[in-house]
């Protein structure tokens, strides 16, 4: 197993819809989220849950066991559970095809969109490229919020 780890005090808030509701980082970590609260992370993101044969959260971590067909629905899976804010790590086992990369991920600090975070990275990667190997997570270039994680694009 992996471990991924995210800012507990960042994120989608576990209650109720998940619609625009952010924790800020200037507030105190909220408690621990509910299994409920994963799930209906995935299901917002359209994420196929039979492919998810296991999740448990002890304190805030949660840990995922599953199978994805790509790098990026394994990277989905990873990250929406990461950015419900409370979540400080998961650690996860997904299956993915032989040869698939590793994940890539980073945190955003202060940038206001996928634009000025391309600009900061040592890749040649665009803020096109982030937002396309970001959906449907984040559905547009300002989408995004401090203290989120994010994928980097990878081959698969």
């Amino acid at each position: 197993m992996k471990i991924y780890r995210f800012n507990p005090k960042a994120g989608r808030i576990a209650e109720g819809s998940f619609e625009g509701l952010i924790q800020s980082l200037d507030a105190p970590a909220p408690p621990k989220p509910g299994e409920s609260a994963i799930k209906r992370a995935f299901k917002k993101f359209g994420l196929a849950q039979m492919h998810m044969s296991h999740l448990v959260i002890d304190d805030r971590t949660i840990y995922l066991r599953g199978k994805a067909d790509t790098a990026k629905a394994r990277d989905q899976m990873i990250l929406t559970a990461g950015n419900v804010a409370g979540v400080a790590a998961v650690e996860a086992e997904i299956q993915v095809p032989p040869g698939t990369p590793d994940p890539k991920f980073l945190e955003i600090k202060t940038s206001q969109n996928l634009d000025e975070v391309a600009e900061k990275l040592p890749e040649d990667i665009s803020g096109d490229e982030l937002l396309d190997a970001n959906q449907p997570l984040v559905t547009s270039k300002d989408d995004i919020y401090p203290g989120q994680t994010i994928r980097l694009p990878t081959e698969n």
